[in-house]
């Protein structure tokens, strides 16, 4: 598929892209403004400092846990059995979290038996997701006017929500329409 900013695609398009049935990223959906060609298996897109995040929505408790995992990985590598006693996590926790890592872009090796950061901590800790912060429209448009890179990323996702087009009317079902009109007739 392909988008440019005068060709935005269908809204269902845009919804299947967005909830993960496409490979583009988010913040070229709404917007239609960068234009977007698809190469191969990777994307690229105008700006090329567009960073692609997967979509993700963690808890604090999974958020602050991944942290902790990034950053006694960064330390020395670990056997897993250290990881799982110093997280205190089970088994199957353990392998979701290093699949979340490695969709996040967090590079860990194993070899002989031990997990390494491929790393440092603070770039491992630039990928990982963080929980929604739940701020409300003033808090969104307070943040969004910092003239930094996550100001205007936040500037960007405020703007595609305000401007989103109002959903359609729905029609009565045929039900509604025949009730509704055996009220109207007088007897």
């Amino acid at each position: 598929m392909k988008l440019s900013g005068s060709d935005c695609g269908t809204t269902r398009d845009r919804r299947r892209l967005l909830s993960g049935g496409g490979s583009l990223s988010q913040s070229a959906i709404p917007s239609c403004g960068p234009v977007v060609v698809r190469t191969g298996l990777s994307i690229m897109t105008n700006p090329p400092n567009t960073r692609r995040r997967p979509s993700v929505h963690i808890t604090l408790q999974r958020a602050a846990r991944l942290h902790r995992l990034v950053w006694f990985l960064a330390e020395t590598p670990r056997t897993r059995d250290t990881i799982l006693a110093h997280l205190s996590i089970g088994l199957r926790t353990f392998y979701r979290e290093l699949e979340l890592l490695k969709r996040c872009g967090v590079k860990v090796r194993h070899r002989n038996k031990q997990y390494t950061l491929m790393a440092t901590a603070k770039q491992a800790e630039g990928r990982l997701p963080f929980p929604d912060p739940q701020l409300s429209f003033a808090e969104m448009t307070e943040l969004a006017a910092c003239p930094c890179d996550a100001g205007r990323r936040l500037a960007d996702l405020l703007a595609t929500v305000i401007n989103q087009p109002a959903p359609a009317k729905k029609r009565p079902s045929s039900a509604a329409r025949k009730k509704s009109n055996r009220k109207e007739t007088p007897r």
